[in-house]
């Protein structure tokens, strides 16, 4: 039976259907909904910075870029989505030989920048925690850790890919014998898991030496322990990974683990946006400085008990402020919500009597 006699009348037949040949239709999906995700993603980031009024800092920088990669990923992708009657996600059988080529080459392509995005938004979360902490601590020195770590490990990778089944077309993967292509990414998958588990030990370790109330404590490890639901896409992944199909027929075999790939790396770059929220900033002040930058909502007006007293600020501590970004607002103002903490409270108590004295 035709596909045209399936659609009823006066309506269009669908733009992709699931079938024994033809799994493309999973891969438009996660595309589409990747797209989406990501530019969102990018607009709520831009809102935050321009709402706290701090400045573009150096972790938004790198999740802008992993965004933009993930945007440009999917225009290259797209370019599969587009031929996915042709190629991406059907049987060989059904790809004219002339477009095997150039399917493989952007699916080749897409993995690479898969690895550069999504170590990105691992930096930019790690840069964020550093600007949370105070200079010279152990915390900042050990995000300046994680740092060089994932900067090492994502050139590693990126090299294991792009080496990944010879040095004249290493983007073939049809009939080609790739003994070490899924060993390869299931090792970068440990090593990431393991730098995630890293990553969530920072914030644990950062609201440990807070003088916070036990709910707001955990209400800041629950905001950073939504990365680790990464590691869960990570594995399903590879779990989905078929090695028999990848050698008989990939571009079909594979749609699978293209779609979850794509999710897990949408998911990594929104992951990295979440705990960017204002109030999770002011409850994670770990020190006290000048800091002078202002929300929106200073910049209007007192908000409860928030004063302003820029003419206090001299212009060595101005320079101080915008060295120290985000941390120095927070410091700066005292949250309705957070009456609880008694850090920098000066109390005095005292005690009158009052009494009648006869006369005589």
């Amino acid at each position: 039976m035709s596909t045209a006699g399936l659609v009823p009348p006066g309506q269009y037949p669908p733009f992709a259907t699931v079938t024994e040949d033809d799994h493309g239709a999973g891969i438009i999906i996660a595309a589409a909904m990747g797209i989406a995700f990501t530019s969102s993603v990018l607009v709520v980031r831009v809102f935050i910075r321009k709402y706290v009024n701090v400045g573009w800092q150096l972790d938004d920088t790198t999740l802008a870029i992993a965004t933009s990669i993930k945007i440009l990923c999917w225009i290259q992708s797209s370019l599969i989505l587009a031929a996915c009657a042709d190629g991406l996600g059907k049987s060989l059988k059904l790809i004219p030989l002339q477009l095997q080529g150039r399917v493989q080459q952007l699916y080749y392509a897409s993995n690479l920048l898969y690895l550069c995005a999504i170590d990105l938004s691992r930096i930019s979360i790690v840069l964020f925690l550093r600007r949370l902490t105070a200079p010279s601590t152990y915390v900042r020195r050990y995000t300046e850790v994680l740092f060089v770590l994932i900067s090492v490990s994502t050139s590693v990778f990126l090299l294991a890919a792009a080496l990944q089944c010879g040095l004249s077309h290493p983007w073939v993967i049809v009939d080609q014998k790739c003994a070490g292509w899924y060993i390869k990414w299931e090792i970068q998958a440990i090593v990431a898991s393991i730098i995630e588990l890293a990553i969530f030990a920072a914030p644990v370790w950062l609201v440990w030496q807070l003088q916070k109330n036990l709910k707001v404590k955990l209400e800041i490890v629950i905001w950073f322990g939504s990365r680790l639901l990464v590691i869960i896409f990570t594995t399903t992944r590879l779990r989905t990974f078929d090695q028999a199909g990848f050698a008989t027929d990939p571009l079909l075999q594979e749609a699978t683990y293209i779609c979850l790939t794509q999710a897990e790396l949408s998911y990594s770059i929104v992951a990295a946006t979440i705990p960017a929220a204002r109030t999770l900033v002011t409850d994670l002040i770990t020190y006290y400085n000048s800091g002078g930058m202002d929300s929106a909502a200073s910049t209007h007006g007192s908000r409860g008990n928030t004063y302003q007293m820029r003419t206090l600020n001299s212009k060595s501590s101005g320079r101080r402020e915008s060295e120290h970004g985000y941390l120095g607002n927070a410091q700066n103002q005292r949250d309705n919500g957070d009456a609880d903490s008694q850090e920098l409270i000066i109390r005095k108590e005292a005690a009158f009597q009052i009494g009648r004295e006869e006369a005589y």
